[in-house]
């Protein structure tokens, strides 16, 4: 997740925040003003943190068994990322 500005306005520039779990952008007034979309980007928060510390957790090729558990692990978090995806466009498309 980062900021970035939003270059529709180069008098009120606005700010967004890009989800990386999501394929999304969300403008940060959004987030705050709307609990769905603050949740939204939380959760995205924690998976790309998850997803790094698990990527920086691989076992060496000689412990069989963690790396089963480790690839295991990863298809769960790819699984998280991927409804993420689904919670985006839930949130995200619906209009108000």
């Amino acid at each position: 997740m980062s900021t970035v500005p939003s270059r529709r306005s180069s008098r009120y520039p606005s700010t967004v925040l890009h989800l990386s779990c999501a394929r999304r952008t969300v403008g940060v007034e959004a987030a705050l003003r709307l609990p769905t979309v603050m949740v939204l980007v939380v959760e995205d928060a924690c998976t790309v943190i998850a997803l790094r510390d698990w990527a920086h957790r691989e076992p060496s090729h000689w412990r069989p068994w963690a790396r089963a558990r480790w690839h295991a692990e990863g298809r769960r978090l790819r699984a998280k990322e991927l409804r993420m995806r689904e919670l985006a466009a839930q949130c995200l498309d619906t209009p108000d």
